[in-house]
């Protein structure tokens, strides 16, 4: 299926839904007055069919007359490489380059700030995790306590993570957080110990464009990734194979070639497995380091990929070695990795379908790049994001977005301010109506489905996660607020609030437009342009118009209160479309 063809005839067919049959449901739902929104014939936009790919290389886009550096373009960029803009960051973009748009992203000095320390936290239950070994006693009352207290510190994680998606300084950033903590998997359900989680999404935070590399060497013997895949087991002449198979099937080097071809055996899982024995954590600590035992070394000779007998091991104090079992994968599967992580990485911020011939000759380019770079990321992302195939009208708009995508472009789009705490400095979880909503919707921070993580594109809406989405939608653009679905607190005393989006927000809002005292027509092409990765069809457009509860003739006469309404039933019409599930 290409880019477009799903959204051909009753919307995303593939889920077996129209989109835009779902609003009476939403109206119902909300108890609010019904918004007629285009039938279920209607076709995404008259725009959807597959286009030429024009650029199969990474050479640079330039704007032009035909494709000019506007807020198309710009919301294109910031759609792929974080989470949506705002109209003053599309206005601000304009001024620049899109060269010097994507070194901005790629700026080393804005490192996303971790979250506060939490022993100097507001909200007590949680203080005992960062700063205090973890209780292995038998005492049950000591162990429930201690498991609440990790329940509430992963909660505060999670809600960091939520302030960190929104903020435009780290938006490229915090989206590669997103995506390699969905690449090098850890669940927190299983990590448990909240320290661990908070450091493992430390370590990617700050290496989200660095070595990859050293990514592998670092994260093969973090103690969560050691606790996740076993590695805690692994020793001596039983080893664990668990991480040894991920390792070469997910994280480094992957299945086959590009051409098919088999990476590795089982003797390869094995031997791997056996190269990585030794490695444990320290449980007396309150940061649970990872240590280095060589009495639990199996210290065997293994033949990894080229016949020769070796003593391998990851660089540790003790170890008997003949070379870094990292440089023995990267020296001898170079180019199955090259290949591998820029197809991931294509897939991520392009397209999911790799298998034309002009997506594999830029993912070639990216992967000899890659290699040309001694594994650094951030030459291949700049390149990438800089690329007339980037750029490509093909690709805008062809990707499904994931329920944070869907969220966050939501609340970033209208401009809503998320605060880290309550600004009566609570604590509160100010960000509990999103992490509902996108639990809804299958995703968890902290929390992927298995060790492969979340499958996306398609996988993504179901009949029972879109009608999820369009609720928040409409709830929040219609109604003015995201409402905390299910339960109301964390259940330890920490309240999840609403997200709200307030008349002023909306004035304001729509006072950013430049058609806002022009005619009807004008500001709903403008809106639907901006909230829309790909303009809607001018049928859907006038559809929603003819159905529009005021006099549209009237607009420009409208005071401010007026148009607040009309704003909102416009925004909510909108968003209702099977345009607005693509990024």
């Amino acid at each position: 299926m290409d880019r477009r063809s799903f959204l051909r005839t009753a919307g995303l067919t593939s889920a077996g839904v129209a989109i835009s049959s779902t609003e009476s449901f939403a109206a119902d739902a909300l108890h609010s007055p019904r918004i007629n929104l285009p039938p279920p014939q209607f076709q995404a936009s008259t725009s959807r069919d597959r286009l030429k790919i024009q650029s199969d290389d990474l050479t640079p886009w330039a704007p032009s007359t035909a494709q000019p550096w506007d807020a198309h373009t710009i919301g294109h960029l910031y759609r792929r490489a974080g989470f949506g803009a705002t109209l003053a960051e599309i206005a601000a973009a304009k001024l620049k380059s899109p060269s010097e748009v994507v070194d901005a992203l790629l700026n080393d000095s804005l490192l996303s700030k971790k979250p506060a320390d939490p022993r100097y936290s507001k909200a007590p239950a949680s203080t005992p995790w960062l700063g205090v070994a973890p209780y292995v006693g038998t005492d049950y009352t000591k162990q429930q306590q201690q498991q609440s207290n990790y329940y509430t510190a992963n909660m505060e994680i999670r809600r960091h993570w939520f302030v960190q998606l929104v903020q435009p300084e780290v938006m490229l950033r915090e989206r590669l957080t997103m995506f390699w903590m969905n690449h090098f998997v850890v669940e927190s359900k299983k990590v448990y110990y909240p320290q661990l989680m908070y450091s493992y999404l430390g370590y990617i935070r700050e290496h989200a464009w660095g070595n990859f590399k050293k990514m592998v060497s670092d994260i093969s013997i973090h103690p969560a990734m050691l606790i996740y895949l076993d590695g805690i087991y692994n020793a001596g002449t039983s080893p664990n194979e668990n991480y040894a198979r991920e390792l070469q099937e997910l994280f480094a080097i992957g299945v086959t070639d590009k051409d098919g071809k088999a990476n590795y055996s089982q003797y390869d899982v094995e031997a791997v497995a056996a190269a990585l024995t030794g490695w444990t954590i320290d449980a007396s600590q309150a940061t649970l380091p990872a240590v280095y035992d060589k009495t639990r070394h199996n210290s065997s000779l293994q033949k990894i990929y080229d016949g020769t007998a070796r003593q391998y091991n990851l660089t540790a104090s003790g170890a008997s070695m003949d070379k870094d079992l990292i440089d023995q994968i990267f020296d001898q599967r170079g180019d199955q990795i090259a290949w591998y992580i820029c197809s991931k990485l294509y897939q991520q911020f392009v397209y999911h379908d790799i298998s034309g011939s002009s997506e594999r000759a830029v993912i070639q380019a990216m992967a000899t790049l890659f290699k040309n770079s001694n594994w650094e990321l951030k030459p291949v992302l700049s390149a990438l994001l800089k690329s007339a195939h980037f750029f490509d009208e093909a690709n805008i708009g062809c990707q499904i977005k994931s329920p944070f995508d869907y969220l966050m472009t939501m609340v970033r789009g209208f401009g809503i301010p998320i605060p880290e705490n309550d600004p009566n400095g609570a604590g509160e979880l100010t960000l509990g109506s999103l992490y509902v909503y996108a639990l809804s919707g299958s995703q968890e921070l902290l929390d992927p489905p298995n060790v492969k993580g979340w499958p996306g594109y398609h996988n993504w809406l179901s009949v029972t996660t879109l009608p999820n989405r369009n609720v928040a939608s409409y709830a929040l653009a219609f109604n003015g607020s995201l409402p905390v679905l299910g339960p109301t607190t964390d259940g330890y005393g920490n309240p999840f609030k609403p997200v709200t989006l307030t008349n002023d927000m909306v004035t304001n809002w729509g006072k950013q437009f430049v058609n806002y005292s022009g005619t009807f027509d004008d500001i709903l092409k403008e809106v639907a342009t901006f909230l829309c990765a790909q303009p809607p069809s001018a049928t859907a457009l006038a559809y929603i118009k003819a159905k529009f509860p005021v006099q549209t003739y009237e607009w420009p006469l409208l005071n401010d209160a007026l148009k607040q309404v009309a704003l909102r039933v416009m925004a909510a019409s909108i968003m209702q479309l099977a345009d607005y599930q693509l990024s």
